[in-house]
């Protein structure tokens, strides 16, 4: 439809014409300011902009929060509360829905408060994952007065940012629209968390050997024999003498081996430096020394790029032959090598470095089926994280959607 006033979204529902209303958000809210007395709740909450208001411990693994709670605002289902803290994605902070727990408490730093019944709380969730109300905040938010993170913005002039609000029926109707497309989201999240579980499953039975494969005439394939990786891999020491390449490679543990720009938005090598770094080809594998949650020994990946480039001296990367690589990729993926290393290496020098000596890592002894049963294994394990990417692909399509719609349904 055409725009023939001002204040009205680009996308709208046929049987709503009139214009939307800018309302202080001081007069259709109150501020919650109840104290936790008698320590109703024990459950300090954070605000994540993925996850929301969230238990601390959840999100945290413990509670960052001060031992006497009495002190602490008590939120319940339903009130909201802004975090000036600003992150990625939250350049102005993040304002949020209490949703998962019937109640908890907030440190002072947040400010707390609750929309009167003429408001569809619904519709206002969905409005603050908007930009829409960036613009006031910016406007209030003292300029260069950011402190550890976090925004300078008084209480009194925060419930002066103006909102644009629709009628109470409108406000229903986008609000259970947004409800609907987020319980999409949630369900397809769910079909995804049961494929990784699946894969996770089937990872530790077949390691194990407690799930086997079989030949063509239905026999079970040859005992496992133990191989050093010596005896499948060599040590890459070809270095970029000549600068012949210039794409620096990272191996992350999340998301395996990755262009260095790609994962930190910037090249962070040196250009001076690149004739020291080691040439990765295509299936190399590379081992990270940096220990992470993800990754406790640090992770070896193979590069799946299909191009060559570049690492720091610090990984070790290394070829193999006469096994197949997808099968070393999966094993390489399960805990199975770290007892190896935890027994002859070590993480003391630096807490974010594993350190092992390269003799010893080529030592590393690995179980290998024959190689039938390693084709099987991987193309098996391949299938399910192909379906993990696509269903993964489908929720981002899907959260890409409900953006666009967030910006054109609301002013």
């Amino acid at each position: 439809m055409t725009n023939e006033v001002k204040n009205v979204p680009e996308l709208r529902f046929s049987d709503f014409s009139e214009e939307w209303k800018s309302e202080k958000l001081g007069n259709i809210s109150d501020r919650v300011k109840r104290k936790n007395q008698n320590l109703e709740s024990k459950m300090p909450l954070t605000i994540s902009g993925n996850l929301g208001l969230v238990d601390q411990v959840t999100y945290f693994s413990k509670s960052v929060s001060a031992k006497n709670l009495e002190n602490y605002t008590l939120i319940k289902k339903g009130e909201f509360a802004y975090n000036k803290s600003y992150s990625n994605g939250y350049p102005l902070g993040a304002i949020k829905r209490l949703e998962k727990y019937d109640k908890g408490v907030l440190s002072t730093l947040y400010i707390c408060f609750r929309f009167n019944e003429n408001q569809n709380t619904e519709y206002m969730k969905q409005y603050f994952e908007t930009s829409k109300w960036h613009k006031e905040v910016s406007a209030i938010a003292v300029e260069g007065a950011r402190n550890h993170g976090l925004l300078n913005i008084s209480v009194n002039e925060f419930f002066t940012i103006l909102l644009s609000i629709p009628s109470l029926n409108e406000q229903n109707k986008i609000g259970n629209f947004f409800r609907k497309l987020d319980r999409q989201i949630e369900l397809e999240e769910e079909k995804l968390e049961l494929l990784e579980q699946q894969k996770k499953g089937y990872m530790q039975k077949i390691f194990s050997q407690e799930l086997r494969f079989k030949d063509a005439n239905g026999n079970v394939y040859p005992v496992w024999e133990i191989k050093k990786l010596e005896d499948v891999a060599s040590k890459v020491k070809s270095k970029n003498k000549d600068n012949k390449y210039n794409e620096t490679l990272t191996n992350s543990a999340e998301l395996g081996i990755i262009s260095q720009r790609d994962y930190f938005d910037k090249d962070i090598s040196n250009s001076k430096s690149l004739v020291n770094y080691y040439i990765v080809e295509k299936d190399d594998f590379v081992y990270n020394p940096r220990i992470s949650n993800y990754a406790p020994v640090g992770p070896i990946n193979r590069n799946k790029l299909n191009r060559t480039g570049i690492m720091s001296p610090l990984y070790t990367v290394f070829k193999t032959e006469g096994i197949d690589k997808k099968y070393l990729e999966y094993y390489f993926k399960t805990t199975k090598w770290h007892k190896f290393m935890k027994l002859n290496g070590d993480s003391g020098a630096r807490s974010d470095r594993f350190t092992i000596k390269i003799d010893l890592f080529m030592d590393m002894p690995i179980l290998f089926p024959n190689y039938e049963e390693q084709i099987k294994i991987g193309h098996f394990l391949e299938k399910i994280e192909n379906s993990i990417k696509r269903q993964s692909t489908k929720i981002d399509l899907l959260k890409q959607r409900k953006q666009g719609l967030l910006q054109k349904m609301f002013v």
